[in-house]
């Protein structure tokens, strides 16, 4: 308010100035001493027009330093832009400049003017630009160019779930009612565009109270702005939907928002426009639409009542990070995709809900040739794939051996490579009969029937598969569900499959959501339109989840390990004595209890809940590691020096700083430690430890987003022992 209070105040500030002057130039003649006089003859001049001096507008960017921007504000639409308290420019429009400035390195100053005549000012090079909720206009005025949009919004007709009749607002009946909010554009639309009588609309206050009439059916359609109404409809897609779908396809009008400056700014404009691009791509304005113009559920909530468009008693319904997602199952390992492809194929041995290693695709366990290299299995009979086609003994040698020519290492790893080429070779898996099939090691491997549980050896069919890797892959195998359904980035839909020769599952149908931040799948279980909230929560979501009593929070066995990493060719982690020192230095317990439950001391290479591991007491001794310190000649009095890197960049956890830090503390209380902390992006921190110049490092691993590459106990040694 401040730089529209000094406006106001010079405009006052010159009227009392010219009224002084008029009052003291009456009340120097009274009326009865004013004597007419003709008024004098001005000699006759010749008018010289000045020529106007040409705007110079920078050449390159490099030349741009500082802008004056115009806006007006309180905007038409506060989101835009408005003043706080303190007389600070806030709102939508600030901080899309605000991230372009910083992309830039440019300084800026706004200039708050009216929005009348804010185009010409800029034009006319008072301004170099305009930003104030501007639609850029297929016509400019004289002067005028606009930027590339920085955002575009749509007018939709949103409708309730079940309709089925209305596709469009052309299919909206004479008599339907409209809800709408007051002096938006989706009330010009009504009226404009769609032709609602004035008798069929109703007004609202906000986006949720047009929607809640909707779905307490007093309305049969809203017409609002797109970004609200993919949001609701998405988290309320029991309940509502845009007529026409998701797309740009079902607007009914739109508009686009952008920066005004002269034509011939070039430079400014190009500036502008690479900008803009940037933070389109980089998400930048996707969060701040979010954050200004989506109307949040607060203190007005939705109460979105029963599902319209089927219960949920048959179907479960699972939210899930919106990942890659890689349904063909010669792709590398990733959790997310790995989980889905348990539940939807299989190979010859599975591992059961109890970690048991059960044949499944197989009748039984395999025979074994004398010299541990040959796995000969009975193949079920009976089974079809999805697409109809029989499964047989070719199905088994076509999937393996599509997995090794498509380079996945858990196959090429094992089996016969007779000309070392990095293939597996062809005849590594023999077709004895339709029924029988055998697979030839390169070597004897004691947990190969554990790396037959992986997704590489998953069976599909030819029929469907291609040769090539498929990732957006609807096929599917013969697993515990079929899919019936997949929308990449938005959900897919599983039926449970009779032919499963396993348990059955538990539930006839699922549906499985994808979700692109936490904020929307804690959303999501909040407003029950999903059962379980997997992958995909933040730390804090899921800690504030469980602590409410109306969630029940589940944990699996973790896959991913943190260890403290010593290269012993290099002082002093030569010194057995120094090694175990640190073993008994660190507080487990308390590095744990920093992350808030969700991660647990490790004592023993193999994890605990994971096959094959044997519990190990351990305690911490601080006494004991100065024994042994002193032992390799280091005291208090002759400290040992010692340097630990850790990964900075947040790909372990976003208190990795955190915990190095509690590292260090621990060490250095045995008054011997002197330790240093050293953090690098994980790319950097990779290759200083993978050519040994970081002698102690803080370690990750399995690496993030990675699954254990088969349920056995040397998954978990191999690393450290090759």
């Amino acid at each position: 308010m401040q730089e529209e209070r000094l406006l106001k105040q010079r405009t006052i500030w010159y009227l009392l100035t010219i009224l002084l002057l008029l009052t003291a130039a009456v009340a120097c003649t009274s009326a009865e001493d004013i004597t007419p006089e003709p008024p004098p003859v001005a000699e006759a001049e010749t008018a010289v027009p000045a020529s106007p001096t040409p705007i110079q507008y920078p050449q390159t960017a490099d030349e741009i330093d500082f802008i004056t921007i115009a806006i007006d504000a309180p905007s038409r639409w506060r989101n835009f832009a408005d003043i706080d308290q303190f007389g600070r420019v806030q709102g939508f429009d600030p901080d899309i400049m605000a991230n372009l400035a910083a992309q830039t390195g440019i300084n800026y100053e706004f200039v708050v003017t009216g929005f009348d005549g804010i185009l010409a000012s800029v034009a006319n090079g008072e301004f170099d630009a305009a930003m104030s909720a501007i639609i850029i206009n297929d016509n400019p005025p004289a002067g005028i160019t606009f930027t590339d949009p920085y955002l575009e919004v749509g007018q939709v007709l949103i409708v309730r779930a079940n309709e089925t009749a209305i596709n469009s607002y052309q299919d909206l009946p004479a008599q339907a009612t409209i809800g709408i909010i007051p002096n938006s554009s989706g009330a010009s639309t009504a009226r404009e565009v769609v032709g609602v009588d004035e008798s069929n609309l109703r007004e609202y206050e906000s986006v949720i109270a047009a929607l809640q009439a909707l779905i307490d059916r007093e309305i049969d359609g809203a017409i609002i702005d797109n970004d609200d109404a993919e949001q609701y409809a998405e988290n309320y897609y029991q309940q509502i939907k845009i007529a026409g779908g998701s797309t740009s396809e079902a607007w009914i009008t739109s508009k686009a928002y952008g920066i005004a400056v002269a034509s011939a700014n070039q430079a400014l404009l190009d500036l502008l426009n690479n900008a803009l691009t940037e933070a389109q791509g980089d998400g930048t304005i996707t969060r701040l639409t979010r954050a200004w113009l989506i109307e949040q559920e607060e203190e007005e909530r939705l109460i979105a009542g029963e599902s319209l468009i089927g219960t949920l008693d048959n179907e479960f319904v699972v939210g899930l990070a919106n990942l890659d997602i890689n349904m063909d199952p010669a792709a590398e390992p990733e959790p997310i995709s790995w989980e889905l492809k348990l539940n939807t194929m299989a190979g010859l041995m599975m591992v059961d809900a109890n970690n048991e290693l059960v044949p499944i695709l197989a009748e039984s366990l395999p025979t074994i040739s004398a010299d541990k290299r040959e796995y000969t299995f009975r193949l079920r009979s009976g089974l079809t794939f999805p697409d109809g086609s029989e499964f047989t003994a070719e199905d088994v040698k076509w999937s393996i051996n599509r997995s090794a020519r498509l380079g996945n290492f858990l196959v090429n790893a094992f089996l016969k490579d007779t000309n070392v080429d990095g293939f597996a070779d062809d005849d590594a898996v023999v077709v004895v009969d339709p029924q029988t099939v055998t697979l030839i090691l390169d070597e004897p491997t004691s947990y190969f029937l554990s790396v037959l549980a992986t997704p590489p050896y998953y069976i599909v069919s030819d029929n469907c598969y291609p040769a090539a890797e498929d990732p957006n892959s609807s096929c599917g195998g013969i697993g515990p569900y079929n899919i019936t359904s997949w929308r990449p980035g938005e959900q897919m839909r599983l039926k449970a499959n009779p032919q499963w020769p396993g348990t059955p599952p538990n539930f006839e149908n699922v549906q499985v959501r994808f979700y692109d931040s936490s904020e929307q799948m804690r959303s999501a279980i909040e407003i029950e339109s999903i059962d379980v909230a997997w992958i995909g929560l933040s730390l804090d979501d899921t800690l504030a989840l469980s602590s409410a009593p109306e969630y029940k929070a589940w944990s699996s066995p973790a896959t991913f390990k943190s260890y403290l990493v010593f290269e012993q060719d290099t002082g002093p982690w030569n010194i057995p004595q120094v090694r175990r020192a640190v073993s008994y230095a660190v507080d487990r317990e308390a590095l744990s209890e920093l992350f808030d439950g969700t991660r647990l001391p490790l004592y023993s290479p193999v994890p605990d809940q994971v096959p094959g591991h044997v519990a190990t007491e351990a305690t911490r001794d601080l006494e004991r590691a100065r024994e042994l310190l002193a032992l390799a000649g280091y005291t208090p009095e002759s400290p040992l020096f010692i340097t630990i890197s850790y990964v900075s960049d947040g790909r372990y956890s976003p208190r990795e700083e955190l915990y190095a830090n509690l590292l260090k503390e621990q060490l250095e209380e045995t008054n011997v430690f002197r330790v240093t902390l050293e953090g690098a992006p994980y790319d950097t921190f990779r290759q200083q430890s993978a050519t040994c110049n970081s002698p102690a490092f803080i370690l990750g691993w399995p690496p993030s987003g990675q699954p254990p590459s088969y349920n056995d106990p040397s998954h978990w040694i191999n690393y450290f022992v090759f």
